[in-house]
């Protein structure tokens, strides 16, 4: 491989890149490898931390469908030690933790956990919706089907409330001071965790909502309970997606700065590492009219509110 030196890529990016991303922290970053060494989307870990510091970033949250992130996000931190740049690390309640299980939450709090995910594939409203992480499962798991139809977990009774071990997790996040994401949930799922946080005063981000609706109503229904409602830009860039960054804007209108969090969640090597992509996220929606101070909410304010941490 040809030695491009030091920092090349912000090298050669606009005057004043880094403007939109100073202080940002990125709570949706998968890293490499995730679901397999074989699938290959970005560089290392380190390389691509340093330049998301490069580019004037706070941090990431550093997440994985598959396993926890402590040990993961505590490497990278003390490559980067000395800069200010902070990883947190994460679980995602998924089969192979044992699903929602308060002890698992409680173990991974004592490791060092930040974020607490919701059951993500292991959902059974992604189950439904045939959703893209199972299928590239499927692809390296040849048993991965029947154990994800076997395993699918809902967070609600059938008649809609908020299944006993689904609160039970909440509890204990809440007890741990550790922020909590709604992963794959179904939109009357993440409407039940929701009302629950907001009575327990859980913090709370909805993942995904434009997944499930498009409806400024809705939208505006879950951002009411005080939720954070994330808006990742690995819809935008998919091949397969079918939104828009306009979709987006007009989603943060019903919405707005306040109850917002921008974030990438890339997943494929077609897309730049993660702070290229947030850039042009953010760059796409100050074109669109979005203030740099409402940006700036929305990437560095609002995910440390989620996060529980100072600026």
């Amino acid at each position: 491989m040809t030695d491009l030196g030091a920092d090349p890529f912000p090298a050669a990016l606009p005057e004043g890149f880094d403007a939109l991303l100073r202080g940002a922290i990125d709570v949706h970053v998968h890293g490499q490898p995730d679901l397999s060494a074989g699938l290959r989307n970005r560089g290392d870990d380190v390389e691509v931390a340093r330049l998301a510091h490069a580019y004037g970033m706070s941090g990431w949250v550093l997440k994985s469908h598959l396993w926890s992130t402590m040990d993961r996000a505590a490497h990278i931190r003390q490559a980067l030690s000395g800069t200010g740049f902070a990883v947190h690390g994460s679980i995602t309640l998924n089969p192979p933790v044992g699903g929602l299980e308060p002890s698992v939450v409680e173990l991974a709090a004592a490791h060092g956990a930040r974020v607490v995910f919701l059951p993500t594939w292991g959902a059974a409203a992604d189950l439904a919706r045939d959703g893209y992480i199972s299928m590239l499962l499927r692809r390296i798991s040849p048993s991965f089907a029947e154990y994800n139809a076997r395993t699918a977990i809902a967070l609600c009774e059938p008649g809609g409330s908020l299944s006993g071990r689904a609160r039970e997790v909440i509890d204990a996040c809440r007890a741990l001071d550790l922020a909590l994401a709604t992963g794959h949930a179904s939109l009357e799922e993440s409407r039940a965790v929701a009302a629950y946080c907001a009575d327990i005063g859980q913090r709370l981000l909805i993942t995904h909502p434009l997944h499930y609706s498009q409806d400024p109503q809705r939208l505006r229904e879950l951002a009411d309970t005080g939720a954070y409602l994330e808006f990742a830009n690995a819809p935008l860039v998919h091949p397969d997606g079918h939104m828009t960054v306009r979709d987006v804007h007009a989603a943060l209108r019903a919405v707005g700065p306040q109850r917002a969090i921008l974030s990438t969640d890339v997943f494929s090597r077609w897309v730049p590492p993660e702070p290229e992509c947030l850039r042009m996220f953010l760059e796409q929606l100050a074109y669109l009219g979005w203030t740099p101070e409402e940006l700036s909410t929305m990437v560095s304010a609002n995910p440390r509110a989620f996060l529980g941490v100072t600026a």
